[in-house]
């Protein structure tokens, strides 16, 4: 019997509100011990652990979301073909069984098959693994470069006190050597504080994961679908950035920041950030690269630090990958990728 032609999934706006409900649901639940302590009591507050639990809640929506989804007709599932490198990774015991399920439900043979969890939230397919290496290498190198470029546009903007003498980091380098002039040994000591950055993005990197595996991993390519690649980068960064909002309410990120103002920055960051974060997902086939670039982030603060004047002060408004004049060179080559869009946020099959 010839196959039908597939349909076009596009998952129900109801299965998209309860994966955004249930998360930003169980987000304020893990906080709001923080949001209603006072500032004295927040200082003892174990606020490592709230911040990773904060960071499990986008998972757990993708989850129960992904549940509701399996209840819906296939005309509407967001699936992969029998054909896929997605279906040929599953058992051929898994494969009849879908098969018969779509026979079962449309009575006639159907090219999709529901999802498995794992390709739901991203964390397949894992081949051909060296495109995933190197997609991952990318992600590490790009997201390092941005941050370093973020200094320079800031002190372009007058924002950020760029010092290329590194007062701080001579000084600690000095400490640590046990030398009087930890100058003499910039270059070398640079190299090795990268290193130990880019050793600390990949130990962090199954932390970040959990939120990728909800915002790029399950939520983006569905809304994609609905919505179009501009429309969906628009609409996953302005969530994420509202998802933001009890970490801002304690004081993360935007410090001394009204939170109407803070939740604002916080939207332009994730509609930046998320928008590459998006197109390594789509391109790569999995949401591993852009974990890996969001561990990168977090790693490469401390260049922030580094690379000041002997007096860091600076608006994280304005300044660093966090601030407004940080976004101007990803946000360019965001909007390159968006003019190329049904190329750059194509799914891979």
């Amino acid at each position: 019997m010839p196959l039908h032609p597939a349909p076009t999934p596009r998952t129900p706006w109801i299965v998209m509100s309860t994966y955004v409900l249930v998360t930003l649901v169980l987000a304020w639940a893990v906080t709001l011990p923080l949001v209603v302590q006072s500032p004295a009591e927040r200082a003892d507050a174990p606020l490592e652990l709230h911040q990773n639990l904060f960071l499990l809640s986008p998972l757990v929506g993708a989850i129960v979301a992904w549940f509701v989804e399996r209840r819906q007709p296939l005309a509407v599932l967001h699936g992969v073909t029998a054909g896929s490198r997605g279906a040929s990774e599953a058992s051929d015991a898994d494969a009849a069984d879908a098969a018969g399920e779509e026979i079962s439900q449309n009575g006639v043979t159907s090219p999709l098959r529901r999802q498995h969890l794992a390709d739901a939230l991203g964390l397949t397919p894992l081949r051909p693994v060296s495109r995933l290496i190197s997609w991952c290498v990318l992600a590490l190198l790009l997201f390092l470069a941005l941050t370093l470029a973020a200094l320079g546009v800031g002190a372009l903007f007058g924002v950020y006190p760029l010092d290329l003498s590194m007062p701080l980091f001579t000084q600690d380098l000095a400490r640590r050597l046990g030398e009087q002039d930890g100058g003499q040994f910039l270059a070398s000591g640079l190299l090795v504080e990268i290193g130990v950055i880019v050793v600390s993005a990949i130990a962090t990197m199954p932390l970040h994961a959990t939120a990728e595996m909800g915002w790029r991993g399950w939520f983006f390519p569905r809304l994609q679908r609905r919505m179009g690649p501009t429309a969906a980068v628009l609409a996953t960064g302005v969530l994420t950035g509202v998802w933001h909002t009890p970490l801002l309410a304690v004081g993360f990120h935007y410090t001394a920041t009204p939170l109407p103002l803070a939740v604002l920055l916080m939207c332009g960051y994730c509609v930046v950030i998320g928008g590459l974060l998006a197109w390594m997902r789509m391109r790569s086939g999995s949401i591993w690269p852009a974990a890996f670039a969001q561990s990168m982030i977090t790693a490469a603060t401390i260049l922030h630090f580094w690379f000041a004047g002997a007096d860091p002060q600076f608006d994280y408004r304005a300044a660093t990958l966090q601030g407004w004049s940080g976004w101007i060179i990803p946000g360019v080559l965001l909007g390159v990728l968006l003019l190329a869009r049904r190329r750059a946020f194509a799914p891979t099959g």
